[in-house]
């Protein structure tokens, strides 16, 4: 009998390599996920030292709120990064996505280095990874999302395109042009744009609906085409995303500050948390505890 704290099986790791993403897997009752993240949401509002001050990018709420500092080192979640990433792994960044009654979904989109929407210019990566990125035998990133709703096709789950990780569909080096009136994508952005070859439709490839129940998570590397459907029904969808690199990725190295969604935030306040291992190389600020004086928890070794 396997336990919800143990690490990928090898058939997992071959399904991830293959398809770029693995999961649902368990982690918190429903019930439960939803007491959790209204717990969330109270230490958000009442935080007396917050990240930034933007309503708009919903990022990195794990460096103020005791409860996300606690989830992004669950054993549940970094068991199994460390079956893919190896022992030393530390959490970058972290999302929060709320899809309300109505909103549009998110356009299918690839990204590597977080280039698009997340720096001051097209040049500059928000990761700089320490190994060529020719080479496929080194994994570098990946990213949990963990939904604290349901996550159905009605109210907007993620989407992947199986396999897709092996290729390049989008340029992430292109600039998105923004379009507030336009509702029918995320904040007015058209991801189709960046889309190398114009008469590739996505929706006719190999598509997956990752439908979730509260409290499960996926794991997947962020060069698996992804998106969402739009939230069709009467039900508020959210998720959240955590996202983590071993310790050789320079992060933010030559960026200051993030300008998206007609917003902008400093970077000042940012630092990585290590989640399992060592940092033997020191090229990112780390935290041992959040900005309201959580101490992190970092998993032992097996």
């Amino acid at each position: 009998m396997t336990s919800l704290t143990d690490g990928l099986t090898a058939e997992q790791v071959q399904f991830f390599k293959d398809n770029g993403y693995v999961g649902p897997f368990d982690l918190y009752e429903p019930g439960e996920a939803q007491k959790i993240w209204s717990k969330a949401m109270i230490e958000m509002a009442l935080s007396k030292n917050k990240p930034h001050n933007s309503t708009i990018i919903n990022y990195d709420r794990h460096l103020d709120c005791d409860t996300l500092s606690e989830h992004i080192s669950r054993p549940e979640i970094v068991n199994k990064l460390r079956s893919l990433l190896g022992d030393d792994i530390i959490c970058w960044k972290s999302n929060i996505f709320q899809k309300q009654p109505g909103d549009a979904g998110t356009g299918w989109h690839q990204v590597e280095k977080y280039i698009v929407g997340e720096t001051t210019t097209a040049a500059t990566p928000s990761l700089n990874f320490a190994y060529s990125r020719d080479d496929d035998t080194v994994l570098q990133d990946v990213s949990v999302w963990t939904a604290f709703s349901p996550a159905k096709r009605e109210n907007g789950c993620l989407r992947f395109i199986r396999g897709s990780q092996k290729r390049w569909f989008y340029d992430e080096t292109k600039r998105l042009t923004k379009s507030p009136e336009r509702k029918t994508d995320f904040f007015g952005y058209d991801y189709s744009e960046l889309q190398i070859d114009p008469s590739w439709d996505p929706e006719k490839d190999d598509v997956v609906d990752m439908e979730m129940e509260p409290g499960q998570f996926v794991l997947f590397v962020e060069k698996c085409v992804h998106g969402s459907l739009p939230n069709i029904s009467d039900q508020t969808r959210l998720g959240y995303a955590s996202r983590y690199v071993i310790p050789q990725t320079k992060v933010y190295e030559h960026v200051d500050k993030l300008v998206e969604f007609g917003d902008e935030i400093s970077l000042d306040y940012h630092g990585c948390v290590l989640v399992s291992g060592e940092d033997r190389y020191g090229y990112n600020r780390i935290y041992t505890e959040n900005l309201n004086g959580y101490e992190f928890r970092r998993v032992a070794n097996a």
